[in-house]
């Protein structure tokens, strides 16, 4: 028997198919996520960027492994609500601070060769 893992998206298989199992929870029951009290993760600066997938640009705050304020991208955008300021991806929960023009992110890390931090 092979005791390897596959992985998928980089990830091992039971670790993916956990995550997306918690995204189609919290889906499913979008109001009862909603309402609930507001994410420690947050999203500031924000625009809807694309990648192969819609995501979210912009400074993290309270992410786990990014430092807040880090320009970053988000992984894959599966929820997103402007006008209740949440977003959830693939990853987790974000309450969405201030928003900001598409061309804004471009823009600056043209200027600064500045690489984001995927968060995949």
């Amino acid at each position: 028997m092979n005791e390897s893992v596959p992985e998928w998206l980089g990830r091992p298989h039971p670790l993916l198919v956990g995550k997306l199992r918690r995204l189609a929870d919290d889906l499913a029951d979008i109001n009862h996520c909603a309402d609930a009290d507001a994410p420690s993760a947050a999203f500031n600066s924000w625009t809807l960027g694309k990648r192969v997938v819609p995501c979210l640009i912009g400074r993290p705050l309270g992410h786990p492994l990014i430092s807040d304020g880090r320009p970053a991208f988000s992984s894959e955008l599966f929820y997103f609500d402007p006008n209740r300021g949440i977003a959830r991806t693939l990853s987790r929960w974000y309450r969405l601070g201030t928003r900001v023009e598409p061309g804004y992110w471009g823009e600056r890390l043209r200027r600064a060769s500045y690489p984001l931090e995927d968060t995949i």
